[in-house]
């Protein structure tokens, strides 16, 4: 009996992995690696229970050769500072706003850089989607402490248009 169930279970997975797949999204066209650059903030993001820094989050992006060393700080869920290190990888050279980062052990989440003006803001996006369960996060960054509302409302008009978190 199971055999005769086992095209329906594949297909029904199969729909549900689609019903559950990451959103393409068109990402920053002709991005530079190298204006990335820098110090940016985190202004808002989804809470994460992958991510030790929960508040007050600056991350220093440097470049040595074809690898992004992020270096992370700010405060954990008891207000005590804390830091993590990560590494970015662009995985195809012609879409460098396309990367991929080691922050989850175990698996490459990719980063995503939807928009930037560089000096201003940033509008990012990670998305996995493992057997149908998908698990997303969208990023706003600055490279102040604080954003106007104009840029805010610009990454969440992106992201509401693909109908992200």
């Amino acid at each position: 009996m199971w055999l005769q169930l086992l095209p329906w279970l594949m297909v029904w997975c199969c729909a549900r992995a689609q019903a559950a797949s990451c959103p393409k999204l068109e990402l920053k066209k002709d991005f530079s690696l190298d204006k990335y650059m820098g110090v940016w903030y985190e202004i808002q993001a989804q809470e994460s229970i992958f991510q030790r820094v929960k508040s007050c989050l600056s991350s220093d992006y440097q470049r040595e050769g074809e690898v992004i060393k992020v270096t992370s700080q700010g405060l954990d869920s008891s207000g005590k500072p804390a830091e993590t290190r990560s590494t970015l990888r662009v995985v195809q050279p012609d879409n460098p706003a396309h990367m991929v980062t080691d922050f989850v052990m175990g698996i490459d989440p990719p980063f995503d850089i939807v928009d930037t003006d560089y000096v201003t803001f940033s509008c990012a996006h990670s998305c996995v989607s493992i057997m149908g369960i998908k698990t997303e996060f969208v990023f706003i960054y600055s490279r102040n402490r604080t954003l106007d509302t104009v840029n805010v409302e610009h990454c969440h008009k992106i992201f509401k248009a693909k109908q992200l978190r």
